[in-house]
């Protein structure tokens, strides 16, 4: 079972509280530490190697490894370097797994496709197991709400929705997805969802600007018999660049261009019975739009991974058209500085 669970990881996650050093490139784990087990036992790593590594809210990149140290002092008796942290001068011979970072960890990512998943409360057996499904296909935020038709009890209470239920099936998903960026949690569960939850929770559309969020709720509508379109061409009509990348030399529009945010998304999953009229009318007065993945009736697991990866794939298709149109307007823009 333990080792099953090693297999999981395509990316040694890190907290940025675990770099040492001056320069904060350095990480020691010690070898009890289930990422150590997995760099040396599943992976195979050895002294030199390198291991690919990310820093919850820093970036990502390589790391040499280090599996022995000049010194025989260990990490915990004697391995301190003054402030807390583990000193890497004095780590590796007693077990431990020495990092060292080629990258500064501490600076983060550039800016990319965010999804927020807006989910009616499941019973607890399903939403423990979509929490590391959910964190790996690179959800940057977690909302749960309750709906009309959700199952409700003690078990379904705010309250019980402490950060230590949850964090660690998080950062076991987003190590499996390779993600380095922070998932935000936000519970609501004590009141069906009406308005008001959704104004507290920043999800009611306040105008378009330049915002490129695709907001999609997923109803299937065939009983009215409204004809509901994909979940893929919804987002893809939000979200896609509707700038051309061609500027005509106009100052405002290369800068509209350039300054323009990356596309993203809100996907809300209803429970297993589906959002009730009411609920789908809510949804459309702010803002989200009816989408559907198909003739299909699925379980609310299932709805969920289908629903998350025709959204990313839809999000990561008009973000790699937008940095095409760019480097065709900064093309554009060259010449035209070359001519004058």
């Amino acid at each position: 079972g333990g080792d099953a669970g090693l297999r999981t990881m395509n990316l040694i996650l890190l907290k940025k509280s675990e770099l040492t050093g001056s320069d904060k490139r350095c990480a020691v784990l010690d070898k009890a530490d289930a990422r150590a087990k997995h760099i040396v036992g599943h992976l195979r790593k050895r002294s030199g190697d390198a291991v690919s590594v990310g820093v919850i809210g820093g970036g990502r990149g390589v790391a040499t490894l280090r599996l022995d140290g000049p010194s025989s002092s260990s990490v915990q008796d004697g391995g301190s370097n003054g402030d807390g942290n583990a000193d890497p001068k004095k780590a590796g011979s007693d077990g431990s797994v020495v990092l060292q970072l080629s990258f500064d960890g501490t600076i983060s990512s550039p800016s990319s496709p965010e999804m927020t998943l807006v989910l009616a409360i499941p019973q607890p057996k399903r939403l423990k197991a979509l929490w590391s499904v959910v964190a790996s296909m690179g959800v940057t935020r977690i909302v749960l709400i309750r709906a009309q038709l959700s199952p409700y009890g003690e078990h379904c209470k705010s309250s019980r929705f402490v950060e230590s239920t949850y964090r660690s099936l998080i950062e076991e998903g987003m190590a499996q997805g390779a993600h380095v960026r922070p998932v935000v949690v936000d519970v609501d569960v004590d009141h069906v969802v009406c308005r008001e939850t959704l104004e507290k929770l920043d999800l009611v559309s306040e105008g378009k600007g330049l915002s490129r969020t695709a907001k999609v709720f997923l109803d299937c509508g065939d009983e009215s018999g409204i004809v509901v379109p994909p979940a893929r061409d919804v987002v893809m009509r939000s979200c896609s660049a509707d700038i051309s990348c061609t500027t005509d030399g106009n100052p405002e529009l290369d800068n509209i261009t350039s300054s323009r945010p990356p596309p993203s998304a809100v996907l809300a999953v209803g429970p297993e019975r589906g959002w009730t009229d009411s609920e789908a009318e809510l949804f459309q007065e702010v803002g989200f739009s009816m989408a559907t993945l198909g003739s299909s009736i699925l379980r609310v697991d299932t709805a969920v991974v289908a629903g998350l990866a025709i959204v990313s794939a839809a999000l990561d298709e008009c973000y790699c058209s937008d940095s095409s149109k760019m480097n065709v307007a900064n093309g554009s823009k060259r010449q035209r500085t070359e001519r004058t």
